[in-house]
């Protein structure tokens, strides 16, 4: 269907530009308008306008004068065109094409879109294109009801590559993708495929063309709510220790204690005859309290200040999360607790730490110079290990704890870091204590014992040699530490696995980067939500609401 526009005092006459409505271009210059049936066209007839489109009228008549007509086909009055909100807006023009016709003006809108054509919308917009910008806007690629030969019609097979790089590049962790780089890709492959050589600036296919593609291929531009991701998470070294971690998982599920699946959650307990671990797992978080008044005096709203945020205390809790039925809090009873003081006087004794009574769970109130480095994980861990034996539920079981990998828990007695290069440097120890490949136990002294160097520290260079690594000359510092990080003197286990080791108890490090690995997050995320609906931003109430939501998470999670 065509349509085509005539004018009461010139329908005769015939403009250059009606050429570029043979295609389904429609222009809408309507206050009244009717209907006639004439061969296989639709013609809409102008009504007399109204003294508010005179000028639109002027214009039209000085448009279709012969001394216009010998002017160039690129001057237009923008005049000519009435803008189609006009008309969409007014009551009165849906109900005439109602009334007269039994047609609605939305349901003329859905026909013309049934057969192909273009919507009211799509019109007003490149009619306006056509009056007010340049034509070659009009006329360019892709512009709806164009049926032109594309450009991935001529290169079908750089639209392959094309649209295979996209879709690789739209699963991408991080959000780097965009239509920019799209252009660049296929405009590499373009001058790759023809051979051409690039003499110009411009893209072979502009950004805005690119987003039309992605569109056509089935990608959409949406907001970015996906989980956040770290940029270290696939490293290889991280990917290893994951995949070691989660594969001991999966060979000993049968041998820990762990909750079904289904909708009804049992405990799968661990047959008799395996050997029975259990799963326990650490960290630690902090709660903090606003401190605000609740009430204040106001002279009037215009003089309400804003409180100040940074105002409030802080409390950093540790605790461990125990996969076992007896309780998920690792607890000991009264006369349990009598024996372990009995052997370990020192649990009673003050570490710094505010431990839950007969429990190896605590809080450190951070402003008051407190907080959970090295050595305050190492006494906490330690008074565990003095505990764990005396827990009836737990005997003759073996115990696994799982660790955040954090420089606070992972830290070692020393490293290749801790020493210099050159004799005299800084030493951190006085002797390096490993196992060989054979597993026997050898011992290096960091110090010289002997002549006039005696109580000096012998350096990175001169250790090296002692333990047979070869040194190339002229050796460069990071490179004699990549030498000796490979020896086995310096794969030392961490401060927490040697202590760990002392009370027969296994550690193991969830991956960097991972700590969705841990369960404990689970109830960090409860506590906290818990006690940020019932707060009042007071110190006092959040260390009650602390205790409530361990209490809260057992009757939720575990009963």
């Amino acid at each position: 269907m065509t349509l085509e526009v005539f004018s009461p005092d010139s329908a005769s006459k015939t403009d250059s530009r009606t050429l570029l409505f043979d295609r389904p271009v429609h222009i809408f210059i309507v206050q009244k308008i009717r209907f006639c049936q004439h061969t296989d066209k639709s013609i809409i007839i102008m009504p007399q306008i109204s003294k508010r489109k005179c000028q639109a009228v002027a214009a039209i008549k000085s448009r279709w004068s012969k001394k216009n007509n010998d002017q160039s086909d690129d001057v237009f009055n923008s005049e000519i065109l009435i803008n189609m909100h006009d008309f969409i807006g007014n009551n009165e023009e849906k109900d005439f094409l109602k009334n007269k016709f039994g047609i609605s003006w939305r349901e003329i809108d859905l026909f013309l879109k049934d057969i192909g054509r273009l919507s009211t919308e799509t019109c007003n917009k490149w009619g306006t294109v056509l009056m007010e910008q340049d034509l070659e806007d009009f006329l360019e690629e892709n512009r709806a009801g164009k049926h032109d030969q594309s450009f991935f019609d001529i290169y079908p097979e750089l639209e392959i590559v094309a649209k295979l790089y996209a879709l690789n590049a739209c699963k991408r962790k991080s959000a780097s993708f965009t239509c920019s780089e799209l252009a660049e890709y296929v405009n590499d492959q373009y001058y790759e495929l023809t051979g051409e050589v690039k003499n110009t600036q411009e893209l072979i296919r502009s950004e805005r063309a690119c987003g039309l593609d992605l569109h056509r291929w089935g990608c959409k531009f949406d907001k970015n709510t996906a989980k956040p991701y770290w940029a270290g998470h696939e490293r290889p070294d991280v990917v290893e220790a994951r995949t070691k971690l989660v594969r001991n998982f999966l060979l000993n599920q049968d041998k820990y204690y762990r909750i079904g699946e289904g909708k009804d959650l049992q405990w799968n307990i661990p047959k008799k005859d395996a050997t029975i671990l259990i799963c326990i797992d650490h960290d630690e978080s902090c709660f903090r309290s606003g401190e605000t008044t609740a009430k204040r005096w106001f002279y009037s709203d215009d003089t309400t200040s804003f409180f100040n945020k940074g105002r409030g205390r802080s409390l950093m809790v540790s605790d461990f999360l125990v996969a076992h039925p007896d309780n998920p809090f690792f607890q000991l009873s009264k006369s349990e607790w009598t024996a372990a003081v009995k052997k370990y006087p020192e649990l009673l004794e003050d570490d710094g730490i505010q431990h839950i009574e007969r429990s190896a769970s605590g809080s450190i109130q951070v402003d008051s110079g407190g907080y959970f480095d090295n050595n305050a994980i190492i006494s906490q861990f330690t008074r565990l290990f003095k505990m764990l034996p005396f827990k009836i539920a737990y005997a003759n079981h073996k115990i696994h704890i799982i660790v955040d990998n954090a420089r606070t828990h992972s830290a070692k007695y020393y490293s290749v870091e801790d020493f210099g290069m050159k004799p005299g440097t800084r030493c951190k120890i006085d002797k390096l204590c490993y196992k060989d490949k054979s597993s026997k136990q050898q011992t290096i002294d960091c110090f010289f014992t002997r002549r006039s160097q005696k109580g000096q520290s012998k350096g990175l260079l001169i250790l090296a040699k002692e333990l047979g690594i070869n040194v190339p000359p002229n050796v460069k510092l990071e490179e004699l530490k990549q030498l000796l990080s490979l020896h086995e003197a310096f794969k030392n286990i961490s401060k927490l696995e040697m202590v760990a080791n002392t009370y027969g108890v296994a550690i193991s490090f969830s991956p960097k980067f991972h700590c969705e690995l841990n369960p404990i997050e689970g109830l960090w995320a409860h506590q906290k939500q818990y006690v940020r609906r019932r707060t009042d931003q007071t110190f006092p109430t959040m260390l009650k609401l602390i205790q409530k939501s361990r209490t809260n998470f057992i009757e939720k999670m575990f009963r």
